[in-house]
């Protein structure tokens, strides 16, 4: 029951929409106070079921492994950002509000936004600076008419489409680099509200082969009590289910490689979290061939708003998953799935000072190398400050990171590459900000 109470958790974000006039604001402000208050008491409740898992991680009482000097580790406004460090390699410039609240992913033209009523509301990104100092993000501003916005997992952004779960359907937008937004798609009307569509995410540096347009989404139950499953969308195919006779999907994610797609998948136990890989090939360019089930690593429980992360680089396939390793130590597990997943999946930590819940990672790459962007506390103390950073995957320990924002708290994040850099989006209680991470540039 933990995996459904968790879902039903998420979903409740998205009551508290924010209105345009005074009286609305106000209602919504304090329906979103209530609603959050609930969500933090309920996972308090979940925790306290499972003291070996959660509870301890929250208490953590030592220090572990900064990803930000001292110096830097002091609270700060929501959307504020911190002096470069001197051993960053890139530049933060300063964040911009852009909403209250809402579902955002970072993209290479701008921050994409879904309404509650299905629309597609878009800040589109101007041209990075070249100064060597931090300046102003170049984003548009989004009219205060723009929607009725509601709190939950950003839409998954492809080249020319948007996708995302609304009321219930897998929906869809096309998304054309240039001109307004197509009609809305209904693709598929089993979909459970509050779960994140998986896009495929190519794989860097490889001549990949063409395959269908094609989604990964979570299936409704039919029943309360029933196992949460994937489905494989396909335009022009019937859908087909992903998750493996006697398993269930928690989240899921598709990689792209030179072969077909591999579909990653997270199972959310009570005791286990095992993680899935399975092997998609299109024979013939027709109905995909589903290769076997691999289960390449398990770790404890899951937190109720657990995903992993995929970032694939040209050589190997990393996994993110913000997880305890012990009563006592949270932080996120490394796996390096690779691109041939097998069981032997090796898996590194990078340990936070306490634990969180949400602690959202995203993935993307940035300057050319890959990067992720992740939430953790600023102190080893209960309800600690946070602080969003950026960090390469690869290098020295503690270093090539920066801090683009501190807060209360940050329930969802993304990054994407851009000329000269990256956007970085972040959504707290109170706001979805952004900010561009540049690279450093020498003077002339």
């Amino acid at each position: 029951m933990l995996l459904r109470d968790a879902v039903v958790l998420s979903l409740a974000f998205f009551v508290a929409g924010c209105h345009r006039n005074d009286e609305e604001r106000a209602r919504a402000k304090r329906e979103f106070e209530r609603v959050r208050a609930a969500y933090e008491e309920r996972v308090a409740e979940l925790r306290d079921k499972q003291p070996k898992t959660s509870a301890a991680a929250r208490v953590l009482a030592s220090a572990t492994e900064p990803t930000v000097a001292p110096e830097e580790r002091t609270a700060a406004p929501a959307t504020s950002t911190a002096p470069p460090r001197r051993d960053a390699p890139w530049i933060a410039d300063t964040p911009v509000e852009i909403a209250p609240p809402a579902q955002a992913t970072a993209t290479a033209r701008g921050v994409v936004l879904n309404t509650r009523d299905g629309e597609i509301v878009v800040s589109r990104l101007g041209r990075l600076s070249r100064s060597p100092s931090p300046g102003k993000t170049p984003l548009d501003e989004i009219p205060l008419s723009s929607g009725d916005f509601g709190l939950g997992f950003g839409p998954s952004v492809t080249s020319d489409s948007v996708y995302w779960i609304s009321h219930g359907s897998l929906v869809r937008r096309a998304f054309p680099a240039h001109g307004a937004t197509g009609p809305l798609e209904v693709l598929a009307r089993d979909a459970f509200d509050g779960t994140r569509v998986a896009t495929p995410i190519p794989v860097p540096g490889k001549t990949l082969s063409p395959i269908p347009k094609m989604v990964a989404y979570v299936v409704r139950p039919e029943k309360d009590d029933g196992p949460l499953l994937a489905k494989l969308w396909m335009e022009g195919q019937p859908a087909q289910l992903l998750t493996a006779e006697g398993n269930s999907t928690h989240g899921v994610g598709l990689v792209q490689t030179d072969d077909g797609v591999l579909a990653l998948s997270v199972q959310a136990r009570m005791a286990m979290t095992p993680v899935h890989a399975r092997r998609i090939r299109f024979p013939g360019g027709g109905q995909p061939l589903l290769g076997d089930d691999v289960v390449v690593w398990v770790g404890g429980g899951i937190q109720p708003l657990t995903e992993m992360t995929l970032l694939p680089t040209e050589t190997n396939l990393v996994g993110l998953i913000p997880h305890e390793r012990s009563m006592s130590e949270f932080g996120i597990a490394r796996l390096d799935i690779g691109l041939l997943p097998t069981m032997d999946t090796k898996a590194s930590w990078i340990l936070y000072p306490n634990g969180i819940d949400p602690a959202p990672v995203a993935a993307g790459r940035l300057c050319g190398e890959p990067v992720f962007l992740y939430a953790q506390p600023v102190t080893p103390a209960p309800d600690s400050p946070q602080e969003l950073v950026v960090r390469a995957l690869e290098g020295a320990s503690g270093a090539r990171s920066l801090r683009v924002a501190s807060g209360k708290v940050f329930y969802f994040a993304s990054i994407a590459e851009a000329p000269g850099g990256a956007l970085a989006a972040w959504v707290t209680d109170r706001v979805t900000a952004a900010c561009t991470v540049r690279c450093q540039t020498r003077p002339k």
